[in-house]
């Protein structure tokens, strides 16, 4: 399991549900409204890989050992690896990716490994969004054209009230789909190469987008991404 005292609480989580052959999320509860989403996607060889861990009950756990062998747990960015190390434990055969610099949290034994080491397939395709302080990585789903990211956007509905309303509005999440204002102003290290490695994800051919605040996108994904992120970054094309 991860070092470092990290503590997390286990909410109960919904039932897993299908997007599409191959696809499967599940979300979870927080301790904010934010909530959080657990994706799982099929890799050409058939086995899996479960992209931002959340604990599961058994009950859960038993539905995840039905559905195949799991060969990749991925802590998608410096954010999100507290319970990669408790999934490992579970499926102590699966390869265990995390950012470059989160990697002294996990036990030796888990052997885990950079998110640049994860090189992907041609079913499930991985990028590094470079010039961020969190160190995100992002999927694309080919068959499903699917892109997952964890927090480089939010599509968060009017969820919030009183204070947090307005701080989250001021912030860009809340009723929107897109960044935050403070990824543009604390979380963006070098505007240049952020730009560079992120047009690299628009290149692509995806239509859903799957966030782990808010809801997916279930169609017209690409447009979205490319129009709210051109906000701040008119630069991408």
């Amino acid at each position: 399991m991860a070092l470092g005292g990290e503590k997390t609480l286990a909410f109960p989580n919904q039932t897993p549900r299908p997007l599409a052959p191959g696809l499967w999320e599940m979300r979870g509860s927080w301790r904010n409204k934010l909530g959080r989403r657990m994706t799982v996607m099929r890799m050409a060889d058939g086995r899996w890989a479960i992209h931002n861990s959340m604990r599961l009950t058994e009950v859960e756990l038993d539905w995840l050992r039905e559905l195949g062998d799991i060969a990749a747990i991925i802590a998608p960015n410096v954010f999100h690896t507290s319970d990669a190390g408790w999934m490992k434990d579970r499926f102590p055969t699966a390869e265990l990716y995390a950012p470059a610099s989160q990697l002294s949290r996990f036990r030796p034994s888990d052997g885990a490994r950079s998110l640049a080491e994860f090189r992907g397939d041609d079913v499930l395709a991985a990028f590094e969004v470079h010039g961020t302080r969190f160190a995100e990585s992002v999927f694309v789903h080919r068959p499903t054209r699917t892109l997952v990211m964890t927090d480089l956007a939010f599509n968060m509905g009017d969820v919030f009230t009183g204070l947090e309303r307005v701080l989250m509005r001021w912030n860009r999440v809340g009723g929107r789909f897109g960044p935050s204002r403070l990824f543009r102003y604390m979380f963006l290290q070098d505007r240049a190469v952020f730009v560079e490695s992120f047009q690299r994800v628009l290149d692509e051919d995806f239509d859903r987008v799957i966030v782990n605040h808010g809801e997916i996108l279930e169609t017209g994904g690409r447009a979205v991404v490319r129009q709210s992120f051109a906000e701040f970054f008119p630069e991408l094309k």
